[in-house]
């Protein structure tokens, strides 16, 4: 209950600027570095498990993915 509970003051609360929550630990280039990372992993994974037009057609959501998996889960703060 405490993860959910942290990681609705995350959602909600974090993307304000000037929130504890998004000044706490904050720093641009792990997160950038964690994007890019989980894109590129999961850019390869879809690039050799999935067909060529399906990769292609995965790449948004992948994006998306990555960027959530980066700048809002809080796994790595």
């Amino acid at each position: 209950m405490r993860h959910y509970a942290q990681m609705t003051e995350v959602f909600f609360a974090g993307w304000r600027p000037g929130s504890p929550v998004a000044e706490k630990n904050y720093n641009p280039e792990y997160g950038a570095q964690d994007f890019l990372g989980s894109m590129t992993v999961l850019g390869l994974l879809a690039d050799f498990v999935l067909p060529l037009w399906w990769a292609v057609g995965a790449t948004i959501p992948i994006i998306y993915a990555s960027w959530w998996i980066a700048y809002r889960s809080g796994w790595f703060e």
